[in-house]
């Protein structure tokens, strides 16, 4: 099992009233609890963080550039404490995303100017700002239509969170593209890919809806495909909720969901209504394809946020061995500060089960993600060794089983032979079953300076071969007789 503990709408500030290390301190403790629970948690293998690290400063505030790297130093030491105590320090296993909170609104209305009187833009106001792509804000404060005037200042409201993220994953294996709209995130050894989305597109401090930019969702869909190696579980992640109340404006529009479902995402993750809350999308084509949506509620927003009634939440996602579904379970702050597991609100037991759709090829056969990319690293890893690229063959072979007997294993020998990867072979060849393969392994380890070691095996291979003769012919006498 793979699990994600999946927190949301931290909301970090040196003023908030749960401190990091009192927040720390009390996953640690639940943490020490549901691994004992029935049934069993284990222990985060990841952490998704789907937006809203910050509280973000208000609009008009003077020092509002001063609050801001405030907030963020208080949000990099949370996260960097909890991959800590969770991911052994291992940044490149916590996936984070920016909410709508992560928006600078002094940003935004510096980028903007007042529409005045007169201009064609204010003979229809609703028809303006409601417009693909719009560039015109209504103010509902001061009644005033607003238009971007400096898109290149527009487009650095999120320059603060940009630096921080590149600041938290640098030296690690994640590249950050701030301008792509999506990030890719490697887990449980490729078997799991998250496809972190940036929902905040045209979002600032007059319009509130979550938005993907034009197009994201096709591109990344295309990059995940021309991938060398596919996953079992492709999970895509942002921040903004897709329903709520009808006054509210600040949702992702519902088809953005049904066109990662299309594109075979099989769970989605998101944050900003503040509850947790677990539901199945269909697209229906041919065949129906659907995908899981969790939501966590807010690990750490203000009274004033919360919806009535509901406490700080998390969630910890227990993937099946086979990928074909998981556990939700939410946990809940009650008094005193800890977290026990969730009643009410569908997770009557603390859990739910939830699916996902199998991949299926064209003939609605279900797709066999490992045997395909098995199949594509071999064909690689020919192609690499007629080319004489002995290495790029190594690294394609390496990342697929190599059973004895199988042509895989012919493929790594050959090419490691030719790189002269003696570590590669002594781990291949460390339960020898033939002949040749002991003799190589023989050859690995006087090449990496282990005379004792080869000597080992090779008293053993004239032990074996000595106890091999002897049964030949006591078999041989046996039949003359």
């Amino acid at each position: 099992m793979f699990t994600l503990l999946h927190i949301s709408d931290l909301h970090r500030s040196p003023e908030e009233p749960v401190d990091n290390t009192a927040l720390v301190a009390a996953l640690v403790n639940d943490h020490d609890r549901y691994i004992g629970e029935t049934p069993a948690v284990p222990p985060p293998d990841a952490i998704i963080v789907s937006g809203d690290l910050m509280q973000g400063a208000r609009l008009g505030q003077s020092d509002w550039e001063k609050v801001v790297r405030e907030q963020y130093l208080v949000a990099e030491d949370f996260l960097d404490q909890l991959t800590k105590r969770f991911l052994n320090g291992d940044r490149s296993k916590m996936v984070i995303i920016p909410g709508n909170h992560d928006v600078c609104w002094n940003t935004a209305l510096s980028s903007m100017e007042v529409v005045p009187d007169g201009d064609p833009a204010r003979q229809n106001v609703y028809a303006t700002i409601n417009e693909p792509g719009s560039g015109y804000r209504w103010s509902w404060k001061d009644l005033q239509l607003y238009r971007i005037a400096n898109p290149n200042r527009y487009a650095a409201r999120l320059d603060a969170y940009w630096e921080f993220t590149e600041r938290f994953y640098a030296g690690t294996s994640v590249r950050i593209d701030r301008h792509r709209g999506y990030q890719f995130f490697d887990l449980d050894d490729g078997r799991v890919v998250v496809a972190a989305f940036d929902s905040t597109h045209g979002n600032d401090c007059f319009s509130y809806s979550g938005s993907f930019r034009p197009g994201v969702v096709g591109r990344c869909y295309l990059d995940l495909r021309d991938r060398e190696r596919q996953s079992m579980l492709k999970v895509a992640l942002w921040h903004h909720s897709v329903q709520g109340p009808p006054t509210r404006v600040d949702y992702l529009d519902i088809n953005e969901v049904y066109q990662l479902a299309g594109h075979g995402f099989q769970l989605g993750m998101h944050g900003h209504q503040h509850v947790a809350a677990a539901a199945a999308y269909y697209v229906h084509r041919e065949r129906s394809q659907e995908m899981a949506v969790v939501s966590a509620g807010s690990l750490c927003a203000g009274f004033r946020e919360l919806p009535r009634g509901v406490n700080r939440q998390y969630n910890l996602i227990v993937i099946n061995d086979d990928y074909s579904g998981a556990r939700v379970h939410v946990r809940e702050m009650i008094e005193g500060g800890h977290f026990t597991r969730a009643s009410g609100q569908g997770f009557l037991q603390g859990y739910t089960e939830i699916g996902w759709q199998i991949p299926l090829d064209a003939a609605g056969r279900q797709v066999n993600v490992a045997q395909q990319n098995e199949r594509r690293a071999i064909e690689q890893a020919e192609r690499a060794l007629g080319s004489r690229d002995w290495k790029a063959a190594l690294d394609y072979i390496r990342s697929i089983p190599a059973p004895i007997g199988s042509y895989a294993r012919k493929i790594a020998t050959e090419a490691a032979l030719r790189c002269e990867d003696w570590t590669f072979l002594k781990a291949l060849f460390a339960d020898s079953h033939s002949t040749s393969e002991t003799t190589t392994l023989i050859a690995a380890l006087t090449n990496l300076g282990d005379l004792d070691g080869a000597e080992e095996v090779l008293t053993a291979l004239r032990v074996s071969r000595s106890q091999y003769g002897v049964a030949l012919r006591s078999e041989s006498l046996c039949c003359d007789s």
